[in-house]
């Protein structure tokens, strides 16, 4: 009788974000996918297992004998343990009795049992005079020794004995993920491969590609909706192939956003302008340039979304509704902590999926979604998701934003605007000299959010006559004109539904607050390029002081 084993790491992202350095950040991603992609030719074969799954630390493995499943599950755990230096959850084998999907079914819902209710904890070993890793400053170190890397001194500095194996996977030849995306990479840029590659090493190296020599990064998080029904939906051959394809759809997207990028923006030329820190299965988590940030995002989502249904059509899926993803951007300083970083851009992701649900639930439409936030300075990510922005009577934003290779529905269009709109009015207006693109960004940071339903019609008409309109006056007339039509295509024209102001009526679950994506757009105002255009083509004419 067969049986179908499920296990899956413990805590990944704490074992990957655990050191303090990128370089051993993405070492620790390409050790997981390596061990993953190992178990199948070693482990597997060993005891007698089929693998199904093996991917992002996840793992589904057929066997034909209980016991040695269970033999299995014992020695994935401990290998993973010595390899990794992690914990790794296995669940109670599942008897297969010819439905593969329903065996899959019980053995997720076994993991979960068997991940909740794990008990005791594991304690690193102390001693008195020891010393701690210098790199995550948790585990203690087992050696004193030089660091690697293109910015590392001679100063010898204690490390223990994960983040050495980190830093000597990054290094590795040849590498789990940073090989396979740069032939990617090399693909869509329709170059050959060539030995002399530089990969950027730490933020610092994206920062140079700031086109205002600020230092701003940008941290790309995305996740595939509704992935849980689609391998719910598959079969064991559907699952294999599947699971065999999500990681490859994730780097030829990302390769393809990173080379349109390159297209148009030659600065550090030499440099391939992204970074892999977690890439499997449908979970990405990159470092990008802040240049261009929404658009390589925008054109990441699209080239996802058609690979993904691609690979859908050829494994057979076709019941699947549009495979759509959801994405979040964090654009911040390079000496911004990363953890920070990936832990606002989770909380922007979870609000962009929210709505992706919602529209779904509501409309039977299925779209991609992108959120996004800049983090000015070094100030604490998160500070302006007050009342004011998520107010349900006048929401300053209109994030998420979808993502839409054409135009938009009407339901879509009642829930929100395509990000393409964003990046369209980011060109028209760019001639606004900067000191009215500050007092245009303090009216609208100045807009009353606490009022009622009954009064925001006129508090609205009142604020534009009033303060909106003084900053019109000071434009020019050719100004003044470009900023009535961003103002009309982020909201609405000022004189619909018998109201005097551009902000429109938009769909939040059960609310419908008034919503304008002008603030949006000043905002994200240096990131909002679209890679149609080249840096020059966003130059300022102004035409006043």
């Amino acid at each position: 009788m067969p049986y179908l084993l499920a296990a899956e790491a413990d805590k990944i992202q704490d074992f990957i974000f655990r050191s303090s350095r990128l370089r051993e950040v993405v070492g620790a991603s390409q050790l997981l996918t390596r061990f993953c992609r190992s178990i199948d030719d070693t482990l597997a074969k060993k005891h007698g297992g089929q693998v199904v799954v093996n991917d992002g630390g996840s793992f589904r493995v057929i066997f034909d004998d209980l016991a040695k499943a269970h033999a299995f599950g014992a020695d994935l755990a401990e290998l993973y343990r010595l390899a990794l230096g992690g914990s790794l959850t296995v669940a109670e084998p599942v008897r297969l009795d010819g439905d593969f999907r329903k065996a899959n079914e019980q053995a997720g819902e076994r993991l979960r049992w068997a991940k909740s209710r794990r008990q005791g904890a594991i304690a690193e070993v102390h001693m008195p005079y020891v010393a701690f890793c210098a790199s995550c400053g948790v585990a203690l170190a087992r050696k004193r020794e030089r660091l690697t890397g293109r910015r590392a001194t001679n100063r010898s500095s204690y490390i223990c004995e994960a983040c050495r194996a980190k830093a000597a996977e990054r290094d590795r030849k040849p590498r789990a993920i940073l090989d396979e995306l740069y032939e990617a990479y090399c693909t869509s840029l329709g170059t050959q491969p060539t030995i002399d590659l530089d990969w950027p090493e730490d933020a610092d190296d994206i920062a140079r590609l700031d086109l205002r020599q600020r230092n701003y990064v940008a941290y790309l998080v995305a996740d595939g909706n509704g992935m849980g029904r689609t391998f719910g939906m598959c079969g064991q051959e559907q699952l294999t192939k599947l699971s065999e394809g999500l990681s490859p759809i994730l780097q030829d997207s990302l390769a393809a956003a990173a080379a349109s990028f390159r297209n148009v923006v030659s600065e550090q030329a030499h440099m391939i302008p992204m970074i892999p820190l977690i890439l499997g299965g449908d979970d990405l988590f990159a470092l990008i340039p802040a240049p261009y940030a929404l658009d390589f995002t925008r054109r990441f989502c699209l080239e996802w979304e058609r690979r993904m249904k691609k690979l859908a059509d050829e494994i057979g899926l076709t019941d699947l509704p549009r495979p759509t993803v959801a994405a979040a951007v964090v654009i911040c300083k390079g000496t911004y902590p990363y953890a920070l970083a990936h832990r606002r851009a989770e909380a922007l992701l979870k609000e962009a999926k929210r709505q992706s649900k919602l529209l779904a639930a509501e409309t039977g439409e299925h779209l991609s979604a992108v959120n996004f936030e800049v983090i000015l300075g070094n100030r604490l990510a998160g500070q302006e998701d007050d009342d004011a922005k998520n107010s349900r009577v006048v929401c300053l934003t209109l994030r998420p934003y979808w993502v839409c290779d054409g135009d938009l529905s009407q339901n879509a269009k009642e829930r929100g605007f395509e990000i393409k709109t964003l990046l369209d009015q980011r060109l028209t207006i760019k001639d606004i000299p900067n000191k009215r693109l500050a007092e245009l960004r303090r009216c609208f940071e100045d807009v009353p959010t606490s009022i009622t339903i009954r009064d925001r019609n006129q508090t609205m008409q009142t604020w534009t006559n009033r303060q909106l309109d003084n900053v019109l006056q000071r434009l020019s007339t050719t100004s003044r004109a470009k900023l009535e039509t961003a103002l009309t295509t982020l909201g609405k024209s000022r004189n619909d539904s018998n109201s005097d102001h551009h902000w429109r009526e938009i769909r939040r679950g059960d609310a419908t607050p008034f919503a304008h994506g002008m603030l949006d757009l000043l905002e994200s105002w240096d990131f909002a390029q679209d890679l149609e255009y080249r840096p020059d083509d966003y130059e300022p004419q102004e035409e006043e002081a």
